[in-house]
C-alpha cells in the first residue's frame, strides 16, 4: 500500500541550501510513501508482494523568487571549475524500472503507467521540469552522463550536465516558484548533489551559476521504523492525523491519529427542525427538544393568532372575532377583524314587520322602514309607513242582501255586492253557513229563538280588507213537532239511551250530525254515515232537532223525542 503526498512540504524531511540572487537552493518533498503488501488493488497492483514497503517517493525541487526565472541547466565541473559532483547517493538502494536514460526521457510517457508499467511513475530520475516524457514542455538533453540509468543512485558525475535547448515552459519557475529536478524512490536516507545554471527573469543574457551544496534527506523509515514518532504509537509524525479520536465528539475525525487536537461537545442540542428550540448548529440530538414554548395558533386570519408561535398546535379559532367589520353598516362590531358577512347597510332590504308596507330597506338612522299609504280613510293605511299616496287602497262599505226575519231551521240566501277579485268571509251568531263561504253569497240556516248577526269582510285582489259589515236578523222558533216529513229515518221514537240514524241519501262519504235542544244550543255533535247508533243517555227528556250536515248536500233536519 502507498501513500500519496500531493505538494505537501515536509519541512521535517526538507534540508534547503540557499544562495544569492534568484536561485534559493533545492528542497525534498516525499510525494509517496509505501507501507508494505496488499492485495492487488488498482492504486498499487505492482508489488502485490511489498517489495517496497517503507520506501519513499521524493521529488526534488529548485526553488526561485520568481515566476519568470527559468532553470537552464543542472552540472558538475570537478576539473576546469572545481564544483561539487553531480549525483543522486541512496545507500539503502532506488527503485529504477527504467533503466535505459539517467535523465528523464521519450521512454517514460505516464500514458503507460498501468498494468505491468504501473510503477514507472516512481522511477528514479534526473530532469528538467518534466516528471514524465508527455508532460508539458521540451524533454531535457545530457551530455557527460552515464551510458544509461541503471546506476543512476550511486553513479557520480565529475563532468557531465542535464540542460534544455533555449528555454522551454518546464524550465520556468512559475506560480509555484519551483522547478523539479530530480525524483529518487528509495528505502533509506539518500543526498543530491548539482549546481545550476539560471537565466535570472528569463533573460538568456543575465546567467547566474550556483552550487549550493549537497542536500541531505532524511527518510521517514530508518529499517522500517519510523524516525520520528513522539508518541510511540508507530505512525510516524510525520504521518500523524491530528484530531478528535472520539466517535461521540461533535469533531470526531475518522481519519485522526493523534488525538491531541481535542474534541468537542459544543454540537449537542436539538437537530428536530420542528420543535421549538431547534438548534441549526447542533449535529447530535440531546434530548432536548420541546414542543411547546413555540406552539399557537399560526393562522394570521384566526382569531387566536399568536404572532410568537410558529408551531401550529391545532387550536386556530375563527368565532370570537367573526362578525361585521364594516364602520358604516348599522350592526358593526369594533374589534372584528373576521366579516361574516352579516353587515347591514342603509339601502339593504328589511322587514319592518308593519301591515300594508312594501319595499322595507334600512334608512340612515338604521331603522327599517317600507313605504305604504298614508291616508287614515284607506284600508291600507299605516301612519308608520313612508307615504306613498299611489298605494292607498279604498274598499267601498254596502250592506248585506237577505231575510231580517228568519224562521228557525230554515235555509237562506244572504248576499253582498260583488267586486272582481275580492273574497268574503262570513260570521254568524246562531246560525250556520250551509254553503257559499268565501264567494259574496251564503247560505245560512238560523236556530234558536232570540237575535243573531250575519257579518262580512271583503278582501280586495291587493290584500285590503275592509271594514267588517253586519245584518241584525230576528229569529222566529219553529216548533219542533210541525216539522215536515223525515228526509232521514230515526229510531226508536221516543228514544232513551240509543238513537239510531239510517240515512240512504248520504252515500260512503256520509255526513256530520248535530243535535239541538229546543233553544238552538248544540248538545251533540260527531261524523256518522249512512248508518249510525248515536248514545244520547247522557241527554234531559224533551223534544231536540237533529240536523244532518253532507258534502254537495242541503242540511237535512228532523225531530225526536227522549224519555
Amino acid at each position: 500500500m502507498k501513500l500519496k503526498f500531493t505538494s505537501v512540504l515536509l519541512l521535517a524531511l526538507i534540508t534547503t541550501f540557499t544562495a544569492n540572487a534568484q536561485f534559493t537552493g533545492f528542497t525534498a518533498e516525499l510525494d509517496t510513501v509505501f507501507f508494505g503488501p496488499d492485495t492487488p488493488t488498482p492504486d498499487d497492483p505492482f508489488d502485490p508482494d511489498g517489495n517496497l514497503e517503507f520506501y519513499g517517493a521524493y521529488r526534488i525541487y529548485a526553488n526561485f523568487t520568481n515566476e519568470s526565472d527559468a532553470l537552464s541547466a543542472l552540472y558538475s565541473d570537478v576539473g576546469s571549475l572545481g564544483t561539487p559532483s553531480m549525483y543522486i547517493d541512496a545507500p539503502c538502494g532506488c527503485h529504477n524500472p527504467v533503466t535505459g536514460s539517467y535523465a528523464m526521457d521519450a521512454s517514460n510517457p505516464s500514458t503507460i503507467w498501468m498494468g505491468p508499467f504501473l510503477d514507472w511513475e516512481y522511477d528514479t530520475y534526473m530532469t528538467i521540469g518534466m516528471p514524465s516524457s508527455d508532460a508539458p514542455g521540451f524533454l531535457p538533453q545530457g551530455v557527460g552522463l552515464p551510458t544509461n540509468g541503471a546506476n543512476i543512485c550511486s553513479d557520480v558525475i565529475d563532468n557531465g550536465s542535464i540542460f534544455s535547448v533555449g528555454m522551454p515552459q518546464n524550465s520556468a519557475a512559475g506560480t509555484d516558484l519551483k522547478v523539479l529536478v530530480a525524483q529518487v524512490t528509495t528505502c533509506g536516507h539518500f543526498s543530491f548533489s548539482a549546481c545550476v545554471q539560471v537565466f535570472i527573469n528569463g533573460d538568456q543574457e543575465v546567467i547566474q551559476y550556483d552550487c549550493p551544496g549537497v542536500l541531505e534527506v532524511t527518510h521517514v523509515y530508518d529499517d522500517g521504523e519510523c524516525v520520528n514518532d513522539a508518541d510511540g504509537d508507530g505512525i510516524c509524525d510525520e504521518f500523524e492525523v491530528i484530531g478528535c479520536m472520539e466517535e461521540d465528539a461533535c469533531n470526531y475525525d475518522p481519519e485522526a491519529t493523534d488525538n491531541t487536537g481535542g474534541c468537542d461537545y459544543s454540537c449537542y442540542g436539538c437537530t428536530d427542525e420542528f420543535s421549538c428550540n431547534f438548534n441549526a448548529e447542533a449535529t447530535l440530538d440531546d434530548g432536548s427538544c420541546e414542543y411547546t414554548s413555540c406552539a399557537g395558533c399560526t393562522d394570521p386570519v384566526a382569531c387566536n393568532f399568536n404572532m410568537e408561535a410558529w408551531l401550529d398546535d391545532g387550536t386556530c379559532e375563527y368565532v370570537t372575532c367573526s362578525g361585521c367589520t364594516d364602520p358604516a353598516a348599522c350592526n358593526y362590531e369594533d374589534g372584528m377583524t373576521i366579516d361574516d358577512g352579516t353587515c347591514i347597510l342603509p339601502g339593504d332590504p328589511c322587514d319592518d314587520g308593519e301591515e300594508y308596507t312594501y319595499d322595507d330597506f334600512i334608512q340612515e338612522d338604521c331603522s327599517c322602514t317600507g313605504y305604504g299609504c298614508d291616508d287614515p280613510d284607506a284600508c291600507n293605511y299605516n301612519p308608520n309607513a313612508i307615504p306613498d299616496p299611489g298605494s292607498c287602497n279604498y274598499i267601498t262599505l254596502y250592506t248585506i242582501v237577505g231575510e231580517t226575519n228568519p224562521n228557525a231551521i230554515t235555509l237562506l240566501t244572504y248576499s253582498y255586492p260583488n267586486t272582481p277579485g275580492s273574497t268574503y268571509e262570513w260570521v254568524t251568531t246562531f246560525g250556520d253557513i250551509e254553503d257559499g263561504e268565501g264567494t259574496n253569497e251564503v247560505e245560512v240556516a238560523w236556530w234558536g229563538d232570540d237575535e243573531g248577526t250575519i257579518c262580512v269582510t271583503e278582501t280586495n285582489s291587493g290584500g285590503c280588507s275592509g271594514e267588517q259589515v253586519c245584518l241584525d236578523v230576528d229569529i222566529t222558533p219553529v216548533n219542533l213537532d210541525e216539522l215536515g216529513p223525515v228526509p232521514f229515518i230515526m229510531y226508536p221514537s221516543p228514544a232513551t239511551t240509543t238513537l239510531n240514524i239510517h240515512a240512504p241519501r248520504l252515500g260512503a262519504s256520509g255526513a256530520i250530525v248535530q243535535i239541538r235542544d229546543s233553544s238552538g244550543r248544540l248538545v251533540h255533535t260527531s261524523e256518522i254515515g249512512s248508518v249510525a247508533s248515536l248514545d244520547v243517555s247522557g241527554l234531559a227528556r224533551g223534544t231536540y232537532l237533529v240536523k244532518l250536515i253532507s258534502e254537495g248536500e242541503h242540511s237535512l233536519f228532523s225531530r225526536v223525542i227522549l224519555q
